[in-house]
């Protein structure tokens, strides 16, 4: 499973995932990356730094930030950072699981920690479940997210919205409809 639910890294830059059960075949895919200002790639250090509004696209995926510096080590540990006004993601899931967008004004991920961590002005999209905050953590090996709020001197302690849609409905009995020419209350 955490093939599934890691970002991916194509030999020269890591592009963010959608911090859930990423689209298998996305890492399969020929990575493209654009930007305004060019990238330095130092193979020695294994560090790619891509620089104005670039648009990292992998298969599914989707990242746009203004900045983006990725990294491996020799043990083939990635980290990713992506910065900007408005860094933003998209990515179909795996098994017809819809897609999930985020943004936020920073994307860390690394794949030793197995960690994705948004930043400043959080956001993160599933299937109409929403949660929003200063700052949401995926641990991409338990599946599970934390959503904090408040600035960077709160402590993580502020204001979070989650919002969780229905997860059968169809199971749900429906509300008893008045027969047809019953007499209203």
């Amino acid at each position: 499973m955490p093939n599934k639910t890691r970002i991916l890294l194509a030999s020269l830059l890591l592009a963010a995932s959608a911090l859930t059960h990423a689209e298998q075949a996305d890492s399969t895919k020929p990575m493209e990356i654009t930007s305004d200002n060019g990238c330095t790639m130092d193979q020695i250090k294994g560090v790619s730094t891509c620089e104005g509004n670039v648009v990292v696209i992998q298969g599914t995926l989707r990242l746009n930030a203004d900045k983006v510096v990725a990294t491996q080590d020799k043990q083939g540990n990635q980290t990713l950072q992506a910065t900007g006004r408005i860094v933003t993601f998209r990515q179909k899931m795996d098994n017809n699981g819809g897609w999930v967008e985020g943004q936020s004004s920073k994307l860390d991920y690394s794949s030793a920690a197995h960690t994705a961590i948004l930043t400043g002005n959080a956001r993160v999209k599933r299937n109409g479940d929403l949660a929003i905050g200063n700052v949401i953590s995926y641990d991409t090996q338990t599946e599970t997210y934390q959503v904090q709020g408040g600035g960077a001197n709160s402590a993580g302690k502020g204001r979070t919205t989650v919002i969780l849609q229905p997860k059968n409905t169809a199971s749900q009995p429906a509300a008893a409809k008045p027969a047809a020419g019953a007499a209203k209350p």
